[in-house]
């Protein structure tokens, strides 16, 4: 396509998907933030920086740890302005976010495309939905067979009936003389069992 027969940039506020190197997302927004609060033209061009993230518990040597993970790994979302009156970039902002240490570009390149208001209300609805929670790391499927690493079923395997993610707690079906039996258990007492 000519540059000439190329759309527009909107000089409208729009969210716009920023893309990191693994595990550059922290550093390049608190960048971006620290130059939103330094330089006026940048203020003025980028409204907001997002990192969607939940927070995961886990549980090892009965001691638990929670750390937060990313819903979008090596993906910032920044509500800007990146077109010009003209309809062409504003080569300041595009030239910051370019050269910034850790990005690898906007998606669509020198024509970045915005997200559609479904795409950034979902996202919006994922942090809110986030927030305050905390799960555990590891999940179970209903059906998966775990092995038993704690308690007085310790080395038995058995299979998920159930699996409330909230509290981390199982109920797990364990043959016990050659019958199952419904035993409740904690994510951290279990672990997958690969055997068949």
């Amino acid at each position: 396509m000519s540059e000439s027969n190329r759309p527009p940039v909107s000089n409208q506020l729009l969210w716009y998907t920023l893309q990191t190197f693994s595990n550059n997302e922290a550093k390049v927004k608190r960048n971006i933030e620290r130059s939103m609060q330094q330089d006026d033209s940048i203020r003025e061009a980028i409204e907001q920086v997002l990192m969607p993230e939940r927070t995961v518990k886990e549980t090892r040597n009965r001691k638990e740890k929670q750390t937060k993970l990313k819903l979008y790994p090596s993906y910032l979302f920044i509500r800007a302005r990146l077109g010009s009156a003209d309809g062409d970039l504003d080569e300041y902002v595009w030239s910051f976010l370019r050269q910034l240490d850790g990005v690898m570009g906007l998606i669509g390149g020198d024509r970045p495309v915005p997200l559609k208001d479904a795409e950034i209300r979902s996202i919006l609805d994922q942090i809110v939905e986030n927030e305050n929670k905390v799960l555990p790391k590891i999940t179970f499927a209903i059906g998966e067979r775990v092995k038993i690493t704690d308690g007085p079923m310790m080395n038995l395997s058995g299979v998920v009936d159930s699996s409330d993610v909230n509290h981390g707690k199982l109920q797990v079906s364990v043959d016990i003389f050659g019958r199952p039996t419904p035993v409740e258990l904690e994510f951290w007492q279990v672990e997958r069992d690969d055997r068949n």
